[in-house]
């Protein structure tokens, strides 16, 4: 028995799988983009309690103004990484919202084939039992005679 929309099916199971994969690229990207702050926050961490440490002993103003420079370009980095993960959230949100429609147009498929396939189990089960009944009236009516 073959569903009359199996080539239907298949064109839905490749795009679901194509979706997924394009969400899997993106979630990764986003694990990338999260790595990175994290990486520039621990940065941060580090950088402050070496010039702590170094503030406990007599340093140059310049070198002050090094670690000013760079506390701030540290900043704006991570503000400009935290936009950027937040604008990937949203392409991964919409990426997931587009999976879960291919989900459904693909198990909507998956339903259809599933009850024409009951339907023709039935029909077949109806018509053995029909050919059965008429079998045992045959032989009835070739005993009675």
């Amino acid at each position: 028995m073959t569903f009359r929309f199996e080539s239907l099916l298949k064109l839905r199971k490749n795009a679901e799988n194509l979706e997924q994969k394009a969400m899997a690229e993106m979630q990764n990207h986003l694990h990338s983009r999260q790595n990175e702050l994290q990486k520039l926050k621990s940065s941060d961490v580090q950088t402050r309690d070496e010039l702590q440490t170094r503030l406990q002993r007599s340093i140059p103003g310049s070198t002050l103004g090094l670690y000013d420079h760079y506390f701030q370009s540290l900043g704006i980095r991570s503000s400009l990484q935290e936009q950027a993960i937040f604008e990937t959230d949203e392409k991964v949100e919409a990426k997931r919202l587009e999976l879960v429609e291919a989900m459904k147009k693909r198990r909507v498929l998956e339903i259809l084939r599933d009850r024409e396939f009951l339907r023709k189990k039935h029909k077949i089960f109806k018509d053995e039992i029909a050919f059965i009944d008429e079998m045992a009236a045959v032989r009835w009516q070739t005993k009675s005679l």
